[in-house]
């Protein structure tokens, strides 16, 4: 569409003065939905914990980090609408076009902050609960493999206009990354390592000594995250097709934004959602009892006391792990034990 349709029209979609009001109502309504639900899902964390008397954990202080880089980027994606966003980009003024432009350079670090985070409070919650050699080298391999995704993300994000200011200002002499090397570099490690860590916890999960039924229930809290997984491969897709698109950013990056807000959004409440069971046993007869606190014990733990006595007279050599949701970690037989007698 050509500026002087642009000029001849009262409305146009793209307009800077009225820009697409259906692009502009999905980053709002995108916005508003992964503000509330991230945040909700962590105040319902910490309420958790307040409930069962434990402190916060290393992996509640990691998804805290997560969340505020989560605010931070919902904060650029505001200052994007009002400065282009949903408008074709030859209906901007210079001066917001050049602050559209930074704020696009800079989010990319400050989105791989937040998805970095996530997974590792996930991955600390992972070595917290499974406490077993096994599951200690994986995370561990697992914390190295993201750690080198973010400082790669970081260095070919940092060097991906030399210099710089030609990311902002197409008249400087210069040189930029490939578009799709660059966002190929970004999403394929990030999904990858997402598949990962959905398939992580299920072979231990199985190995316990409880009820299939409760093992699907753990399986499915930890399968939650397989969304995160699936939203990461729209965001590629969407990231692509900007590509293809052509130079009309403003206009065409409203998909990218949507999935990006999501993805973050659903990443935190799927890291949230495996220490949110004592907030489940609120219609119990007996809650006040179940949350009163104590010094050695959360008083929560994903698998029933009562369930694990009733198993432990069947077991005929030691287990290989035990799930507890508060302070207490998984353990081996003798552990395990001595916890349940307590």
């Amino acid at each position: 569409m050509s500026s002087a349709q642009h000029s001849d029209a009262t409305w146009t979609p793209g307009d800077f003065e009225h820009p697409n009001p259906a692009l502009r109502r999905s980053v709002t309504i995108t916005l508003c939905f992964a503000f509330i639900l991230s945040t909700l899902a962590v105040v319902l964390r910490i309420v958790a914990r307040k409930m069962t008397g434990s402190r916060l954990l290393l992996d509640d202080y990691l998804i805290l980090v997560a969340l505020f880089f989560k605010y931070s980027c919902s904060s650029g994606v505001a200052i994007l609408m009002f400065n282009g966003l949903g408008s074709h980009i030859t209906m901007i003024p210079a001066k917001n076009a050049l602050v559209y432009l930074q704020v696009g350079y800079s989010n990319n670090f400050v989105y791989t902050g937040c998805i970095a985070f996530i997974k590792f409070s996930i991955l600390a919650l992972y070595k917290r609960l499974f406490a077993i050699r096994s599951m200690n080298l994986a995370v561990n391999a697992m914390f190295g493999f993201v750690c080198l995704w973010v400082v790669g993300v970081y260095v070919a994000g940092a060097l991906i206009c030399i210099p710089a200011s030609k990311f902002w200002d197409p008249t400087v002499e210069g040189a930029c990354l490939d578009p799709y090397k660059f966002y190929y570099g970004i999403q394929v490690p990030n999904i990858l390592s997402d598949l990962i860590l959905l398939i992580m916890p299920m072979h231990v999960v199985w190995t316990l000594p409880i009820p299939k039924s409760q093992k699907a229930l753990l399986c499915g809290v930890f399968l939650v995250g397989g969304l995160t997984l699936v939203f990461s491969v729209f965001r590629l897709q969407a990231m692509i097709r900007l590509a293809d698109l052509g130079p009309d950013i403003t206009y065409n990056q409203v998909p990218v934004v949507v999935w990006t807000c999501v993805e973050a959004a659903v990443g935190i409440t799927a890291a949230c959602l495996p220490n949110l069971r004592p907030l489940f046993k609120l219609g119990h007869r007996n809650f006040w009892s179940n949350v009163r606190p104590s010094s050695n014990s959360s008083g929560n733990t994903l698998v029933e006391p009562e369930t694990i006595r009733s198993n432990l007279s069947s077991q005929k050599k030691p287990l290989g792990s035990y799930t507890d949701e508060g302070s207490v970690e998984v353990g081996q037989y003798k552990e395990y034990t001595k916890c349940v007698k307590e």
